[in-house]
C-alpha cells in the first residue's frame, strides 16, 4: 500500500473509532489495497488496523473516550459505512 493511501485509510478508521462512522468507497478500497477483487486478506487487514488505531487511541487517554468494540459495516452500491460494534443502539 502507497504511505498516502495508508494515511488516508488510517484517518478513515480513526474518525469513525472517534465520531462513530466514516464512508468509504469501493473505488478507494480497490486503489489503496491495489486488488481487483476484496478477499478475505482484505478485510483481516482492515480489522487488524482498526485495533491498532483503538490501542492508540485508548493510550492517548482521551476523557469521555469509550472503546467503539469490532469493526462493523454497512454495504451499499459504491461503499460502506464502518462503525464500532458497541456504537449500536436500537432506533425504538
Amino acid at each position: 500500500m502507497v504511505i498516502r493511501h495508508d494515511e488516508t485509510l488510517t484517518s478513515r478508521l480513526e474518525d469513525a473509532v472517534l465520531h462513530g462512522g466514516a464512508r468509504i468507497s469501493w473505488d478507494e478500497m480497490y486503489l489503496w489495497y491495489g486488488v481487483q477483487k476484496l478477499a478475505a486478506g482484505t478485510w483481516r487487514d482492515l480489522a487488524a488496523r482498526w485495533a491498532k488505531v483503538v490501542e492508540s487511541i485508548k493510550a492517548a487517554k482521551i476523557p469521555e473516550w469509550s472503546d467503539p468494540g469490532k469493526p462493523m459495516r454497512i454495504d451499499d452500491r459504491t461503499g460502506f459505512f464502518i462503525f464500532g460494534d458497541k456504537r449500536t443502539k436500537p432506533v425504538a
